[in-house]
């Protein structure tokens, strides 16, 4: 059983290491640079005291963090926020992200802030896109060489999901 769950002081291993995993940093259109346990705690507390976020970690059965998903950037006017999600690369393919997604847009489709959430992903990152076309999210343009890894550039594609049906 996968659940979303608030952050604790023992998640700080676990996603420091999602944090310092190069390959990881980079599927998610990051830039990758070393964390340290302090920098993943000021990283928890900025993401957890900031009003214009939610943030979850995302935990197994036993209750240890396998990685985290976020709505941040929420525009409250224009009620929309930008989709995140991060699994540590042994936890992925097993169905934790699909419930994690899940609990994120029916915790944004409870949120009277958000009408629609929007993420960026590479285009070749083809786990990803089946993972989010199945949860509903719609292709909305792609940025061409907008992201620049260690093997060269990515173009990254714009999806995007209202939250209740609404069109």
């Amino acid at each position: 059983m996968t659940r979303c769950r608030p952050a604790r002081d023992d998640d700080v291993p676990a996603l420091a290491a999602i944090r310092n995993d190069v390959a990881t940093q980079e599927r998610l259109l990051a830039d990758p640079r070393p964390n340290s346990d302090d920098d993943v705690r000021a990283w928890l507390a900025r993401r957890t005291n900031d009003a214009s976020a939610l943030f979850w970690v995302i935990a197994d059965a036993d209750d240890r963090a396998l990685g985290y998903a976020q709505i941040v950037d929420i525009d409250a006017r224009s009620r929309h926020g930008r989709f995140g999600i991060a699994l540590g690369p042994a936890h992925r393919g097993r169905g934790h992200g699909r419930a994690a997604l899940a609990h994120v847009l029916g915790a944004a489709a409870a949120d009277a802030r958000l009408d629609k959430v929007v993420l960026h992903v590479a285009v070749d990152n083809a786990g990803a896109h089946a993972l989010y076309r199945a949860a509903g999210f719609r292709d909305a343009g792609v940025l061409r060489r907008h992201y620049r890894g260690a093997d060269g550039w990515h173009d990254v594609a714009i999806m995007e999901r209202f939250v209740k049906d609404v069109a």
